[in-house]
């Protein structure tokens, strides 16, 4: 399988996350500088794209992830059981998408910096989206076993952290802090950290 896709975003490395940790093999490519020949691959033209061994691809990191634990004998996806009203696969999915926001968030506001001039009022919404979630993930009760929203929380961090964006968000949310020290340790996050 290739993936198209580079550990700085948030969105490929956890699909890297995910397939580091289940054993599997994916071929990292960058995204060809041609953006037409990137979109016969995804039209949408963005990254992480997958292509399978056939030729055809899967393209967003939620459906990415999901396929590569499937391939992998799952473990990142909690199912519902029948047995327990409480199996945890709507947290997962939940932190997965404040997780995925937060580095949308986080991917718009290094944007609109590098812009010539920023837009004042676009740097302080998704500056405001930032702290909002991270004030949020401050009170979640995080799984020891991660799950898709762990990860996925993990690498919007670790992306504000590689970008260096300044939000001071250590400071005021030591329990969020002391958890991402924590994940960083697993071995899939320290092989799949930007350099």
């Amino acid at each position: 399988m290739k993936l198209y896709g580079t550990p700085i975003s948030p969105f490929a490395r956890k699909a890297m996350v995910i397939a580091h940790d289940l054993g599997l093999t994916l071929e990292v490519l960058a995204r060809p500088e041609n953006a037409e020949e990137f979109r016969r691959v995804n039209p949408l033209g963005k990254i992480p794209a997958l292509v399978l061994d056939d030729g055809s691809a899967i393209f967003d990191s939620p459906v990415i992830c999901e396929y590569l634990n499937q391939q992998g004998g799952g473990k990142f996806f909690p199912g519902i059981s029948v047995w327990r009203t409480n199996s945890g696969k709507w947290k997962a999915l939940t932190l997965q998408a404040l997780g995925d926001g937060l580095a949308d968030a986080a991917v718009a506001l290094v944007t609109e910096s590098r812009q010539a001039v920023a837009n004042p009022v676009h740097v302080e919404r998704h500056r405001a989206a930032l702290l909002a979630s991270l004030d949020m993930l401050e009170k979640v009760n995080f799984a020891e076993v991660p799950t898709i929203g762990e990860i996925s929380v993990a690498c919007a961090i670790g992306y504000v952290e590689f970008r260096k964006v300044e939000l001071d968000w250590r400071a005021t949310r030591p329990k969020l802090s002391a958890w991402y020290d924590k994940i960083c340790e697993f071995p899939s996050m320290k092989a799949t950290q930007p350099k």
